[in-house]
């Protein structure tokens, strides 16, 4: 009579699977919180471009002497899905001499809030500033 003999390379081994499914449990975690971390960067990464692009064409707006209203409706139609909390802006001078150059300039402030599942990192500020040469 034969004796049918399991190896402990064979799939279909109970124990192994269990084992498996141990290593799993570890592991899985780690890799889903590094893939959120991945994408949370990519997330504030995006939002600083944003606000530096809503700086740039603030700074455009002002060097080109808008008004404060039209600059703070460019900064916030430029910085797209950023929440913007503060435009500061520093106007070109009424008349500039030909020996200086005279420079606008607007900073954005904005917030960026994380959404890492069960880590909290808050809220936090982020700030660009962008400088144009007045009359171009």
């Amino acid at each position: 009579m034969k004796l049918a003999v399991r190896s402990r390379d064979d799939a279909r081994c109970p124990r192994d699977r269990g084992a498996v499914m141990v290593e799993l449990a570890f592991i899985l975690p780690i890799l889903v919180m590094l893939l959120v971390g991945i994408i949370e960067f990519g997330r504030v990464y995006s939002a600083q471009v944003s606000i530096q692009g809503a700086a740039r064409e603030g700074a455009r707006s002002l060097a080109l002497r808008e008004s404060s209203g039209a600059v703070n409706a460019a900064v916030q139609g430029a910085a797209g899905s950023a929440q913007v909390t503060s435009v500061t802006q520093v106007a070109c001078p009424a008349a500039s001499n030909g020996s200086t150059t005279a420079y606008a300039t607007v900073t954005v402030n904005a917030t960026f809030t994380f959404s890492i599942p069960f880590i909290s990192l808050g809220t936090r500020n982020m700030s660009a500033t962008a400088r144009m040469r007045c009359g171009l």
